[in-house]
């Protein structure tokens, strides 16, 4: 049986911390291109005080689906499987958030 050959590019830890920074990279360009002028914690603040923040960083996460396909074409299994588990991991954070 054929076994795939494993590279650094298709490792779960790849995907995590690839499916774990890309939102966190596309917030802070949402934040530079539109709200730059207004300090970053205010801006933080201003979010969650109008109940926006969990939406925005829901609609951050969505780009992962796009490295999850990438990989999954790939056939870099381990890294699509990371992505998935980063994505999961946000969809935690904010289901605890919504609840508290």
């Amino acid at each position: 049986m054929f076994e795939h050959k494993r590279t650094l590019h298709d490792r779960i830890l790849t995907g995590w911390l690839l499916g774990t920074i890309v939102p966190l990279v596309i917030f802070m360009i949402t934040y530079e291109v539109k709200y730059s002028e207004m300090d970053f914690s205010v801006y933080v603040r201003n979010l969650w005080q109008m109940k926006l923040f969990l939406k925005i960083i829901s609609l951050c996460v969505f780009p992962n689906l796009g490295f999850f396909f990438i990989f999954y074409r790939l056939k870099y299994d381990m890294s699509a499987r990371g992505v998935i588990m980063a994505t999961l991991m946000y969809t935690f954070l904010v289901l605890i958030a919504k609840v508290m």
